[in-house]
């Protein structure tokens, strides 16, 4: 499924990244006032974009499985969807 199947099926949320893995990968982040923990990186891919392009992550946390991209244009993180 792509990612802009997963953004119009549900509304993407900000999120704050706390720390990154290697410079890259997400490794803490902070969503609806709670820290999540990043276990592993199920999936990596990119997004190209007319201006910059979205790296996205789908990440095994403790509480869940959750959908990830950055915006590289805007710098900003958002959460896509969560798993069930």
């Amino acid at each position: 499924m792509s990612l802009r199947t997963l953004l119009r099926r549900e509304k993407k949320e900000p999120i704050h990244l706390l720390k990154k893995r290697h410079n890259y990968f997400p490794q803490r982040f902070m969503w609806r006032g709670k820290e999540h923990t990043v276990y592993t990186v199920e999936r990596v891919w990119t997004q190209l974009k007319r201006k910059g392009a979205w790296h996205c992550f789908r990440v095994h946390c403790q509480s869940g499985t959750y959908d990830l991209f950055q915006d590289t244009h805007l710098n900003t993180w958002y959460l896509a969807s969560e798993i069930h």
